[in-house]
């Protein structure tokens, strides 16, 4: 942008101190113009809006002026008339004439003469100027008067009408001034002329004409030749008094005062304002202005009255004119009224009085003006009636901001923003509290820095602060801050809502365990652990109903957070003595945070009981494997050889065990090696002795099953021989069971056969066929050619158990019931068991 009109004007524009965008708003050849293009523009410092007027001078010497009427051609000249001269009159006037209702002029440039050293032509000498180069002027930012009346809202007809009420008031008293206090008559008061603002204040301008009245002027009468020249064609027809048309200046001169020529234009302006439909009164003038605009346009300059008076017309007796105008003198007002004046704002701008544009372009910098030069100065806080200013401030400005600004970030980043560290930095509690109660608009506005270095920190001095109030509100103001905090300091959160939770004050406690219920999932693994059960634990004991109340509800909440052990060991023993609470709404809270958690609790534990199921049947599977490549030789201890020797624990005597009765079909007794292995328990663990089959067969271990346990009185040996059995015992082998095998030592041991642990032939109504302690309750069946045989231990000859098993007490009453009766010659009787073996498992 800047290297455009840097190119364009020879590099000059650099020294003005704005940016002006390319394109025009409204272009040069619009009509009521007058060659000046309107543009966009900022300032490079603060990026505030301003409006610059461009027109260039070659374009304006080419624009040939419409020529006068027959009635004033012997005032006009008979050269052709361009726009550049009067361009060249308003541009010298404009920044020269400083008024409140004057289009003020910041910056003026002709870029044909860009310094001092060689200075442009002045007013008696504008046709000297050089006609190559753009005039340049920046105001402040502003809209012609027809593109305003058209942007207004024709469904707030009343809110309108006052609006143009303050405009023609504005009018008034710019003329006014030009008149009574610069002696100048406008010469072109008309539409083309006037400019409103954001806040909607008509500004005057467009000095094309401007002209002081009642001067002599060698042999023509009248105003300053300039006018003369240029009135009939720059003025139009409609906005010129009847001496004007008729070129009778003599009457100017001598007797008309200077507001004669103003005065008539701007009655005929005011009718035009009313005429707009958005203009709020249906297109006509109101009563009480239209016998005053009767005498405005009275053919006799002598007769048509002063302007000021016109502005007791009770047309600008309303609730907008008297803001608006308070709102221009607020800051020679004596502070007791402007007090009161900002504490009648908010009710002003929620009942429509004054709109959004008078709020945001108009009141907020006033705002922003007072709070500087109040709250920027801590002994100036000392005061008073500095700090009730500053009280009455905070509030409308955050009102403003949070009803007008919430769309516009430009606005809010350019006004409000700039202003939080200095109100966080006041040390007033009212201050502080007002702040507080809008949080949640900075929070939406303002990024994740600001809200941690200029939020945050300032604002944790509230959660130590001697004032109850202000530390509950501190803490209710910072859940809004808290998605945009950082990792220091939510930490330092943390630590605050630790020391919140023993505050004296009970609603500050209940807030507090509130408040950690709703930040738990934006805190970190390790908060949650020191903050969230420990809060919890402390609240359930707090004497206040609503705190307990509050913590059930935050247990509820949190229970995702919670490990299933901290809930049985923890949370329930502290929930269930609630269920009998004396507030009825803490034992229903109770109950529904014990049904949720023991839910989970159920959940879990089937899911315990689930991988357990899954662990065993891992090891199965891995048995299965080893006894399938070792033979029936496998045995509790999962081994495949007599050599291990380790102690097995319970666990792996039942997976085992049942691996060993499941591979039992599996293994082939006939194998190559033709023998058979037996195991033998002494009386403690540690003294299990293995005896070797002859051909060399090592028998596997079962340590883990005494003798004692199976109440078996003697022992038996495998058969050596192996043809023809399939696997079981035949007619011959080893029948004597009378004990001859229980020396010292009881070195003998039982088979698995003996037991009645080979395999069996499931029937349809045995469900219990695949449990290895349902298999005590089956006879054996063992198939020899034609005939079965049924073998096993008569009953009467065991010695009876006295008390259940360890492992189960259905085991050995079974392996009693279950005799195992053979076909054969009755055996002889089973010695008793030696008295030093112990009637029990062995120990694992």
């Amino acid at each position: 942008m800047t290297s455009w009109l840097g190119k364009m004007w020879g590099g000059s524009s650099a020294s003005l101190p704005y940016n002006i965008e390319s394109n025009p708003t409204y272009p040069a050849t619009r009509h009521g113009s007058h060659g000046w293009a309107i543009h966009a523009a900022n300032r490079k410092t603060d990026g505030g809006e301003v409006t610059a007027f461009q027109a260039n001078k070659s374009d304006l010497a080419k624009a040939q002026l419409r020529r006068g009427t027959l009635s004033d051609a012997k005032y006009t000249d008979n050269a052709s008339q361009t726009q550049l001269i009067p361009a060249l009159h308003h541009f010298h006037r404009i920044k020269r004439l400083i008024h409140p209702r004057i289009l003020r002029a910041h910056a003026t440039l002709d870029t044909d003469y860009p310094d001092e050293t060689r200075p442009s032509p002045g007013l008696d000498d504008l046709e000297r100027t050089a006609s190559t180069g753009t005039l340049i002027i920046v105001t402040e930012k502003a809209m012609p008067l027809d593109d305003w009346l058209e942007s207004l809202d024709p469904r707030t007809s009343a809110s309108n009408a006052a609006a143009v009420s303050w405009g023609i008031h504005n009018i008034v008293e710019a003329l006014d001034f030009l008149h009574a206090q610069a002696k100048l008559s406008h010469g072109m008061v008309c539409p083309d002329a006037i400019f409103v603002t954001p806040s909607g204040d008509f500004k005057l301008g467009g000095f094309d004409l401007i002209t002081p009245l009642g001067i002599a002027d060698g042999d023509k009468a009248g105003p300053t030749p300039h006018f003369r020249k240029y009135e009939g064609s720059v003025c139009p027809p409609d906005y010129r008094s009847p001496e004007r048309v008729g070129g009778r200046y003599d009457v100017l001169q001598q007797s008309a005062p200077v507001h004669s020529l103003d005065c008539y234009s701007l009655a005929v302006l005011i009718e035009y304002v009313y005429s707009h439909p958005n203009a709020g009164t249906s297109g006509t003038v109101p009563p009480p202005l239209q016998k005053a605009l009767v005498r405005m346009k009275n053919d006799s300059p002598k007769l048509r009255p002063r302007l000021a008076p016109l502005l007791k017309c009770p047309i600008f007796d309303n609730p907008h004119v008297k803001a608006e105008k308070f709102l221009d003198e607020v800051l020679s007002k004596p502070i007791e009224e402007k007090i009161i004046f900002l504490q009648s704002l908010p009710d002003v701008l929620n009942r429509g009085v004054l709109n959004q544009n008078v709020a945001i372009h108009k009141i907020l910098p006033l705002l922003v003006m007072g709070l500087r030069s109040s709250a920027g100065n801590e002994a100036a806080m000392t005061q008073d009636i500095n700090r009730r200013e500053v009280l009455a401030i905070v509030p409308l400005l955050f009102q403003i901001a949070e009803s007008y600004l919430s769309d516009n970030a430009d606005l809010f980043q350019r006004h409000v923003a700039p202003l939080v560290p200095l109100l966080f930095s006041i040390n007033d509690r009212g201050v502080r509290g007002a702040v507080l109660q809008k949080i949640s608009l900075l929070e939406g506005k303002l990024d994740q820095n600001t809200i941690n270095a200029s939020v945050f920190e300032p604002m944790c001095s509230g959660f130590t602060d001697s004032s109850g109030p202000l530390r509950e509100l501190t803490l209710k103001a910072t859940i809004c801050l808290v998605p945009k905090l950082n990792y220091a300091s939510m930490e330092k959160l943390v630590r605050y809502l630790i020391r919140l939770q023993s505050d004296p004050e009970a609603s500050i406690r209940t807030n507090t365990v509130i408040f950690i219920g709703k930040i738990a999932p934006n805190l970190t693994d390790m908060s949650r652990q020191k903050l969230i059960l420990p809060a919890f634990m402390r609240s359930m004991k707090d004497p206040f109903t609503p705190c307990r109340l509050s913590a059930l509800r935050m247990a509820y909440t949190c229970k995702d957070y919670f490990t299933q052990k901290d809930v049985a060991e923890k949370i329930l023993p502290a929930v269930v003595p609630h269920t009998l609470d004396a507030a009825n709404d803490v034992r229903a809270e109770a109950f529904k945070v014990v049904d949720a958690l023991l839910m989970g609790l159920r959940e879990e534990s089937q899911k315990m009981a689930k991988d357990e199921a899954e662990r065993i049947s891992a090891a199965t599977c891995g048995m299965n494997t080893s006894a399938s490549g070792d033979g029936i030789g496998v045995g509790v201890g999962g081994g495949g050889g007599g050599n291990n020797t380790s102690a097995p624990t319970s666990g792996s005597y039942l997976s085992g065990l049942s691996t060993w009765i499941t591979s039992a079909p599996e293994t082939n007794p006939t194998s190559a090696a033709g023998k058979n292995s037996i195991i033998a328990n002494a009386n403690g663990p540690s003294a299990s002795t293995v005896t070797s089959r002859p051909g060399g067969v090592t028998a596997p271990k079962f340590s883990s099953l005494s003798l004692s346990d199976a109440q078996i009185g003697g022992a038996s040996n495998y058969n050596n021989g192996g043809g023809g059995d399939g696997g079981v015992w035949s007619d011959n082998d080893n029948d004597d069971i009378t004990g001859s095998g229980h020396e010292k030592d009881a070195a003998g041991g039982w088979d698995d056969d003996d037991f009645g642990l080979s395999p069996v032939k499931k029937s349809k109504d045995d469900d219990d066929g695949d449990d290895f302690f349902a298999s005590f309750d089956s006879k054996p069946i063992i198939p020899r050619g034609d005939k079965s045989v049924s073998i096993g231990v008569r009953r009467s000859k065991l010695p009876q158990r006295t008390g259940p098993s360890p492992l189960t007490s259905k085991a050995a009453p079974q392996m009693q019931s279950s005799g195992m009766i053979l076909n054969k010659k009755p055996k002889p009787a089973v010695k008793k068991l030696p008295s030093d073996l112990v009637n029990d498992w062995d120990d694992f």
